[in-house]
């Protein structure tokens, strides 16, 4: 039984989930527009979880909204709108063995869904700091082999702060503590503010360092949206396309009980449908944060038109 997940932090706390309950045999990370390409043949054997739906597969757990499955659709597993997919598959187990997990998924729901505090974007610290561990400038096979390290090191004691003292992570942590200035200068040299949007190219830089998809907001305020071009690692004819609001910004006036606490002037978040922008490019994600995989030759003109189209929308 193969278990295709995603590789960040939600599709790690899955697998960590879902391998206490099934006998998973092998775990593979992928990203979503790898699903949404049709390159995976996947067998009934195959349990699907934070990725998009492929009815060959046997089981399927997601929480994306570009991902709601159509009325009356039938699968095993389950799909619902939370804040992480670890949530939506640590409720449908209904499991008491997986209880010791609910911390590790509490953290998991407030990193995946952008409830990350400007300080830690700017100096990441327990389940956030070892969130940025799981993707790096290393070679795919290298990030994948730590990733079955770690799934194994959090089914065995989820505390935090025994995860972060294992030699490796710790070696990973040292890494990206390091590499986190050089990120924030990779940063400021190579976005720009197009109107509201704080566009980074990032398409040269196949040494970059992760660092964290919130950092950005913090070197530009005033963005209400970022929109990133990066090198995409499994598909040197692809490029990396991601879009995000800016986690800071005030609620909309419009969902406020009482505009009285908005602040006058101050930036409020977008409410442009990312996840269906995305969607319409063969990606997807939620309304506040999504990506694609979008053909090298077509990356710029395509994130232009989606910097457009934001900036329209907040007009």
């Amino acid at each position: 039984m193969r278990l295709y997940t995603h590789t960040d932090l939600d599709g790690v706390m899955c697998a960590v989930l879902i391998s206490c309950v099934e006998e998973i045999d092998e775990f593979r990370f992928v990203d979503p527009g790898t699903v949404q390409a049709g390159k995976i043949p996947f067998r009934k054997s195959d349990i699907i979880s934070d990725l998009p739906f492929d009815r060959h597969a046997g089981m399927w757990f997601d929480h994306h909204e570009s991902s709601r499955p159509k009325e009356g659709a039938a699968f095993e597993g389950s799909w619902k709108l939370a804040p992480s997919a670890a949530r939506v598959v640590y409720e449908y187990y209904e499991n008491p063995y997986l209880e010791k997990y609910a911390a590790a998924v509490e953290a998991t729901d407030k990193i995946d869904s952008g409830q990350v505090a400007r300080e830690e974007a700017e100096a990441p610290s327990g389940w956030f700091l070892f969130s940025n561990t799981l993707e790096t400038s290393a070679e795919k096979a290298e990030d994948d082999a730590y990733k079955v390290h770690v799934i194994a090191l959090i089914r065995k004691n989820p505390d935090i702060s025994a995860v972060l003292s294992d030699a490796r992570v710790a070696e990973r942590v040292k890494n990206v503590k390091a590499e986190l200035s050089k990120f924030a200068q990779i940063l400021r040299e190579h976005t720009v503010m197009i109107g509201k949007v704080a566009y980074s190219d990032l398409r040269t830089r196949p040494d970059l360092p992760r660092g964290n998809n919130y950092l950005v907001y913090s070197l530009f305020p005033n963005a209400v949206t970022s929109v990133r071009l990066m090198p995409e690692k499994e598909d040197k004819e692809s490029v990396k396309l991601s879009v995000g609001h800016n986690i800071y910004g005030k609620m909309c006036i419009s969902h406020e009980r009482n505009a009285s606490d908005i602040a006058p002037g101050a930036m409020l978040k977008s409410e442009f449908d990312v996840g269906a922008a995305m969607k319409k490019i063969g990606g997807g994600g939620h309304r506040s944060v999504g990506g694609a995989s979008v053909k090298k030759e077509e990356a710029e003109a395509i994130a232009k038109r989606i910097i457009d189209a934001i900036n329209d929308f907040e007009k």
